[in-house]
């Protein structure tokens, strides 16, 4: 993987994470019982645990997130705390060519599909709650 394709692959995660963020926020918005709208503004500026955890006080029989949903947005977490605020600094790039250590390759890919998967099951919650008109 070269510096660039690490790059966009990096970038493709990040916007895994950010609508991980989002269906979270809309979960809780739907489970709130206020206005959609006032319930997104509760949490607009909340970290994602915290939004987990407020959920989850909404929630507390974990009806809509499970304890196997929890335990993987927490590792979720912290995966993108990593991308987010340390990979560049930790991780080892190979000084001749740019590119990460293929360690730092293949887990990248592997936070990528973690994260898809974890995007489009939280976008299936959110759409099922009565919010939404299903249910």
């Amino acid at each position: 993987m070269t510096l660039e394709d690490f790059r966009i692959k990096h970038s493709t995660l990040i916007e895994h994470y950010q609508y991980i963020e989002m269906h979270l926020e809309g979960i809780y918005a739907a489970l709130s019982g206020k206005d959609f709208t006032d319930g997104l503004q509760d949490v607009e500026k909340d970290a994602i645990t915290r939004i987990i955890n407020l959920i989850k006080s909404l929630d507390p029989n974990d009806a809509v997130l499970t304890e196997e949903d929890q335990t993987r947005l927490s590792a979720i977490v912290a995966r993108r705390n990593y991308y987010v605020h340390d990979c560049y600094t930790k991780m080892v790039f190979d000084r001749h060519t740019d590119a990460p250590d293929n360690k730092y390759s293949r887990q990248l890919i592997d936070d990528i599909r973690e994260a898809n998967q974890m995007r489009e099951y939280l976008f299936e919650k959110k759409m099922s709650l009565k919010i939404f008109g299903q249910k």
